[in-house]
């Protein structure tokens, strides 16, 4: 054995003895070295020296002397992409929040810590892959907790044995061996009884190790069902509060009420941003509701977020003026005939107890959920649902690059429209899966979606129509607490008018699940929207206004001033992100450039978009708007990865859900077995030191994203064409 692996041998054997007093892994320092990072325009690259330990974190600092208490900034490879450039000699390293750029000093060390970072990120996918099945499986039993530990007890036991029957063993050949150098034993044999007492002992140092290891697991685990019998016990406590607090409610009201007194349901609910609805109480999707709390202002200055005065009537009073817009319709279709109903949803009765109580902590897209919870439809095409009113891009194609940000602006609104009414999960894509909508004939666009990742879970969108070109690299992540659970958006959506060379981008909200416990579910969407022109530097917030019930704001509004590039306002964009959008000219403002207060011109106020109305029987066809029934209607031609295709989604949609969980759970297995197999070929590959080709999408490229540095999929081409051939040879087997 040569003096580095005995070395390392060694540490091995230290970290794993000091485990057993701490029962944790010692963090260790995988790599480390000078790179130069890049800071900013004006500084340009700066050496800093990074440090890559065994818990696949990226930190850097100043000096070496500064390792341990002074750390500049740190990244987890688990959520990463990482990119080579072997011509700039640059490294990309793109995570959720941030970006490393970084340059070796050569192209040797270049290829070391591309194969280190490689490494160890593919060491935390897969620890963090298999921590996912293991609690799948935890979540999927119904036996007790305790008795997932019970078979790494038994192998605990199994390997004290081991230990003291080698001990024991240990101790005979050490007295042999004191019996021998005392001259008692044949001195001939002094050799023979020490390479026998050496091999015993390396024998007790294994058994000692794996036994610490087992040790180890067994903690984990432990702490894990600890950890999680809190969660829900912290769950249930707060849930039997508000159940109280709803008791206690509906005496006081039943009493007051026999008496004449009125009472309002919030008199016992907490003052937070975000409150959660009774169960009798209709939301501010309910037309009723959202009449009582829209009050409209009677000031035409507007500061932030106002409204202008008399602006419904105002829309009426000009809808048919030269200057103005009237209300946005669907254009008329052509082509074939589509569906225009779906199967009604049954009611089924759902456990939700028995499934919620296991996903506390977790990522929305990693909780194993039966269908009872979904609609039919696949992340895929809720992407695509976006472009339900793309026609206010064609429109957009057409104007001025300040009136364009007016109508990016309603058709990122627009894309919230229909969520107030949907509560159901779309369907996970698997790896490679793809969605296509080629809608060229009757509305003038087709897109192409794809699953490009599974860690972390990402979809890549490109869609294309008369006079723009829109895309986006989408993935999220997301926060369950019981009471709530919020959706975050992570990437940006790019919107490209070639006649005026605009490129505009922006970052989505995040959408809020209310009541996922008791009471009634309800959503907003809420937060601000940047929304930037590349091209002209011109600029747009769009705010998401957060729903109250003790706001006099009304329900679901959003506002926002676009600026031009220097920061003059120059319209106003204002509605509700699920009926309207209208936009005014600013007349005067104060010149404040942080707070700025502006006046409008009220006899220019178009009405730029308007939201379709719901189909008859929506309620029973999990709320899908027309465009939505058309999404998951079967077609020819397709891909075989299409989510159309996927049979457990079919099987939901077509009302059969006992047949459709038992084949969600057949094509999850298959997925996992595929990753299985693809981690296995990819250690054995990194231990010899060989490359392993990464997966690489069908459809999609990584490239890095000129306006802001990060990694993103971008269409490289090729669908339709392959459509037109039907030569879908490129395309994984999936289902």
């Amino acid at each position: 054995m040569s003096s580095t692996s005995s070395g390392r041998s060694r540490g091995r054997r230290t970290a794993s003895l000091s485990s057993i007093i701490n029962f944790e892994h010692q963090v260790t320092v995988e790599k480390s070295g000078w790179l130069n990072k890049w800071t900013n325009y004006l500084k340009g690259y700066r050496q800093r020296w990074f440090v890559l330990d065994s818990n696949a974190t990226l930190s850097y600092y100043r000096n070496p002397g500064e390792v341990g208490h002074a750390c500049r900034g740190s990244i987890n490879l688990q959520e990463v992409r990482i990119l080579s450039d072997k011509a700039t000699s640059c490294i990309v390293i793109s995570g959720q929040s941030q970006t490393f750029h970084v340059k070796p000093q050569n192209e040797m060390d270049r290829q070391q810590w591309v194969n280190s970072l490689e490494y160890m990120r593919h060491k935390a996918v897969t620890r963090a892959e298999s921590e996912e099945d293991e609690d799948a499986q935890l979540a999927v039993a119904e036996s007790n907790r305790s008795d997932a530990l019970a078979p790494l007890l038994r192998q605990i036991s199994g390997k004290l044995c081991d230990i003291r029957t080698a001990a024991n063993i240990m101790n005979k050949q050490g007295e042999d061996l004191m019996r021998a150098l005392n001259g008692i034993i044949d001195a001939d044999k002094l050799a023979e009884r020490a390479d026998s007492l050496k091999l015993t002992t390396a024998a007790v140092l294994q058994a000692a190790e794996e036994f610490v290891e087992l040790s180890e697991q067994s903690a984990q685990k432990l702490n894990k069902i600890v950890v999680a019998e809190q969660k829900e016990k912290a769950l249930l406590q707060e849930q039997i509060e508000a159940l109280a607090k709803q008791h206690s409610t509906l005496e006081r009201a039943a009493t007051l009420c026999s008496t004449g007194a009125p009472i309002s349901v919030y008199s016992d609910q907490e003052d937070e941003e975000f409150h959660d609805a009774e169960e009798d109480l209709g939301m501010p999707c309910n037309s009723a509701t959202a009449g009582v709390h829209a009050t409209p202002l009677q000031k035409t200055s507007i500061s932030e977020h106002p409204m202008p005065s008399n602006s419904a009537a105002a829309a009426s009073t000009h809808s048919n003026g030269p200057s103005s817009s009237t209300t946005v319709t669907s254009p008329p279709r052509k082509g074939r005939q589509r569906r225009t109903t779906v199967l009604e949803r049954p009611d089924l009765p759902i456990n939700l107890w028995s499934i919620m109580k296991n996903c506390i902590g977790k990522e929305l897209s990693k909780i194993p959920m039966p269908v009872n919870f979904s609609e039919p439809l696949s992340v895929l095409q809720r992407v695509t649902e976006d472009l339900e009113y793309a026609d206010l891009l064609a429109k957009g194609a057409k104007l001025s690059t300040l009136e364009q940000m007016c109508y990016v602006a309603a058709y990122a609104a627009s894309n919230y429209s229909t969520t107030c009414h949907r509560t159901n999960k779309p369907f996970n894509p698997l790896l490679g899966e793809t969605y296509e909508f080629d809608r060229m004939d009757d509305l003038g666009w087709r897109s192409v979606t794809e699953q490009v990742s599974h860690h972390p879970p990402a979809a890549a969108h490109h869609a294309e129509g008369h006079g723009w070109t829109t895309y986006q690299d989408f993935t999220m992540t997301s926060r369950f607490r019981g009471k709530y659970l919020s959706i975050i958006p992570i990437g940006f959506t790019h919107v490209v008018f070639p006649s005026t060379n605009s490129h505009f981008s922006y970052r989505k909200i995040t959408t809020t699940v209310h009541n996922i416990i008791v009471g009634k579910l309800w959503i907003d969407n809420h937060g601000d929207m940047e929304i930037t022109n590349h091209t002209t530097n011109e600029k747009c917030v769009l705010k998401f206004i957060p729903y109250s019930y003790f706001s006099r704001e009304q329900p679901r509004k959003v506002y926002g001033i676009v600026r031009d590039a220097v920061g003059v306002p120059k319209y106003v964009v204002q509605g509700t992100w699920d009926k309207s959008i209208d936009m005014l000219k600013v007349s005067s403002w104060n010149g404040n450039m942080e707070k700025p207060k502006v006046e409008v011109d009220e006899a220019s106020l178009r009405r730029i978009w308007t939201a379709n109305p719901l189909p008859k029987g929506s309620e029973k066809m999990h709320n899908f708007t027309k465009f939505s029934i058309e999404l998951n209607e079967p077609e020819d031609g397709v891909a075989p990865t299409d989510s159309r295709l996927r049979p457990d989604q079919r099987l939901m949609e077509n009302g059969k859900w006992d047949d459709a969980n038992r084949k969600k759970l057949e094509i999850e297995e298959k997925q996992r077995v595929v990753r299985k197999r693809r981690e296995a070929e990819k250690e054995v590959a990194m231990k010899r030191g060989e490359n392993y080709e990464e997966y690489q999408p069908t459809w999609f490229v990584r490239v890095q994203d000129e306006s802001n540095g990060a990694l993103i999929h971008k269409y490289k081409g090729g669908y339709w064409e392959a459509k037109e051939q039907q030569n879908w040879s490129k395309c994984p087997h999936i289902f």
